[in-house]
């Protein structure tokens, strides 16, 4: 279209009519680039992610969700989570297939899904060519595709948190009252909230936003924004009594540590080029205080921040604020997981903050952030010394190959038995350090240096060999290694991945085969 020609028509102005052959140009390379950011991740997982060993969590999950829906529910009910993912991944496997792929395809799915809604998020917030690049920048996040490929909720929440989100942003800056989107918003809220409790943040940062710039939103607003409140209380609220009642809450909670200023900083590193060994890690934190110099100059020469990136700024700050200052008042709930929904919140940010420099600086930084991520997630797949990998199955393979009925598995921390147990089909006995039965009623047992010795007795007297396995260290894992190193012959070490570690011990040098068919 000539700029003349649209000049003359009186619905477009100047600058629409300059802008209309870019905006073409970018409509023609939508499709494509949403495909490709599809494709990457599909790339990633099926080369990759799919087929690496079960994790901790993961195996938590499957064993979980192994058993009935009233039994889902208690079970959930004594960890720190909520069941929607729970019973989605129940029904999900009976449909597709009890296997470790296919629960991983139910997070993917639910990532893949997530990619044109960022996009949509963008472009309603900014423009297409934002949400375009943030919907790029989110499909090649390794912080993304690694949780995009885990047997747990994070994919499934951060899909719930983009369209709650989009159905707000419509809200405020479309001034939107359409009954549709006002429901999208309430439903997205509660199957969010009963997704993640940290989906609250969401909501409490929607709720401090309304109350600092309530005239951007249509009349009936507060009318409406309540009822999707009492709504969202109504529903969680059976569930809140259920776990109070049981009051089982926490009894599965692993040991977590007060965070501090280098976890803030780790944090944001971790959600552009996700976990990394140490040596990368750290260069990646020492540009964190260069890139937020840079930030806060990018945006001293807007006038004015937009009301979209206001909001998207207060759902970083309330998340991240509310989090880390109550890991030190309440109890340390601050792990970057946790955090995942602020990714696209993050990314909207940076290239709106790009997009206001000139173009050729502004594809210089794209450019770069692209590649970088790109390299990153590359290195989190192939590179061995990434600390989040967990090669349980490699462990488990190495004892199905060497440990004899004569033997005896031992695990620790607790907990870590779910994957071991996962994999494991040998003749060996297994036990745990502290002794516990997961079954059973009650939190997973503490450490207790006086009775530590009888149980270690009790549960290797009638064995001639040890396999110590040790992994999450809750606060007495040296105890016990040093315990065993004092009392018993050390035969072997194999390392396996960063902090899961077999030990081998000789506890004797002979057992009778009547004790040990005993024992049987």
């Amino acid at each position: 279209m000539k700029l003349s020609a649209a000049i003359e028509q009186p619905d477009m102005g100047v600058r629409e009519a300059a802008l209309a052959p870019t905006a073409t140009r970018l409509e023609r390379w939508t499709v494509p680039v949403l495909a490709l950011c599809l494709a990457i991740p599909a790339i990633a997982s099926f080369s990759y992610f799919m087929h690496a060993s079960l994790r901790l969590d993961e195996a938590q999950s499957l064993w979980q969700v192994s058993r009935s829906v009233g039994n889902i529910l208690t079970i959930v009910a004594s960890d720190v989570h909520v069941p929607l993912y729970h019973i989605a991944l129940h029904y999900w496997l009976l449909l597709f297939g009890n296997t470790v792929e296919v629960a991983r395809a139910l997070s993917l799915s639910f990532f893949a899904l997530s990619i044109p809604l960022v996009y949509l998020l963008g472009k309603h917030a900014y423009s297409a060519r934002i949400g375009l690049i943030a919907a790029f920048l989110f499909a090649v996040s390794p912080f993304m595709n690694w949780y995009a490929n885990e047997v747990r909720m994070y994919a499934m929440f951060v899909f719930l948190a983009i369209l709650n989100q989009y159905c707000f942003i419509r809200i405020f800056k479309d001034r939107e009252t359409s009954p549709w989107v006002w429901l999208a918003y309430g439903a997205s809220a509660i199957a969010g909230v009963f997704t993640h409790y940290f989906f609250l943040l969401i909501l409490l940062s929607q709720a401090i936003f309304y109350a600092l710039r309530h005239p951007l939103f249509p009349a009936g607003s507060l009318r409406r924004f309540l009822i999707s409140a009492v709504a969202v209380v109504g529903a969680v609220a059976p569930w809140a009594w259920f776990v109070y009642e049981r009051g089982m809450a926490g009894f599965q909670e692993p040991l977590l540590l007060s965070p501090s200023t280098v976890d803030l900083f780790s944090t944001f590193s971790q959600f552009l080029f996700g976990y990394q060994g140490e040596g990368v890690n750290t260069a990646f934190l020492s540009l964190w205080p260069i890139a937020a110099v840079i930030a806060l100059i990018m945006l001293g020469r807007n006038r004015q921040v937009s009301h979209e990136t206001q909001y998207f700024a207060l759902t970083l700050a309330v998340a991240f604020g509310v989090t880390f200052i109550g890991s030190y008042i309440v109890t340390p709930v601050y792990v970057s997981r946790y955090l995942i929904f602020t990714l696209p919140s993050l990314y909207l940010i940076i290239i709106s903050i790009f997009s206001l420099q000139r173009k050729s600086a502004r594809l210089l930084m794209e450019g770069t952030l692209i590649a970088l991520m790109l390299l990153a997630l590359s290195i989190e797949m192939i590179s061995p010394s990434i600390p989040v990998k967990e090669q349980y199955a490699e462990a488990v393979t190495y004892l199905s190959e060497h440990a004899t009925p004569q033997d005896i598995i031992l695990i620790s921390a607790p907990f870590t038995i779910y994957p071991v147990k996962y994999y494991y089909r040998g003749p060996a006995a297994i036990s745990t350090l502290p002794v516990w039965d997961q079954f059973a009623y009650g939190p997973v047992p503490s450490f207790d240096p006086s009775t530590f010795p009888k149980q270690v007795s009790d549960t290797t007297k009638n064995y001639q060999t040890a396999y110590l396995l040790l992994s999450y260290d809750q606060g007495y894992e040296q105890t016990i290694k040093e315990y065993f190193d004092s009392q018993f012959e050390q035969l072997r070490k194999q390392q396996f991945s960063d902090g899961l570690t077999l030990y081998v011990y000789r506890l004797r040098y002979d057992t009778s085969k009547s004790a040990i068919i005993s024992s049987l």
